[in-house]
């Protein structure tokens, strides 16, 4: 299957707790699709941090291509954390709403100066991802 991002000249469509994994993207997934799809969208934005991205507390643009994305919306992986809770941590913590729309470059200044330990580990508790991400510094 090809995976093809969205136009750039589209809003990418992402997921409060996406923009916690994206600077933290290094190329590691759950599916070959799901990786070069994530893959192709951090590279828009970090070759075009101006891109607007509308924010969602609900499958988006990275989800398309999940192997545990289930057909009513919903995340095969939600354990302890639901992901719609882990969008509302990261957008809460932002001060935006589902439906803002803003740069990614304004959406990374605001993740930085929202950056503390505590935000993250609540907003990432239960990933699978986490232990790996926490060892790495944000690129």
């Amino acid at each position: 299957m090809g995976v093809e991002c969205r136009s750039l000249k589209a809003d990418l469509r992402i997921r409060g707790h996406h923009l916690l994994c994206l600077p933290r993207f290094r190329g590691f997934g759950y599916s070959k699709e799901f990786t070069a799809n994530l893959l192709l969208i951090a590279k828009s934005l970090s070759d075009e941090p101006a891109q607007i991205v509308e924010l969602l507390a609900e499958p988006d643009d990275i989800c398309r291509f999940c192997p545990h994305l289930e057909a009513a919306g919903g995340c095969a992986l939600d354990e302890r954390v639901p992901a719609r809770e882990r969008d509302g941590i990261v957008l809460d913590k932002l001060g935006v709403r589902p439906g803002d729309r803003l740069s990614y470059q304004e959406l990374k200044a605001m993740l930085t100066a929202a950056a503390d330990s505590s935000f993250a580990e609540k907003a990432c508790i239960g990933c699978r991802w986490q232990n790996f991400c926490a060892a790495l510094p944000p690129s």
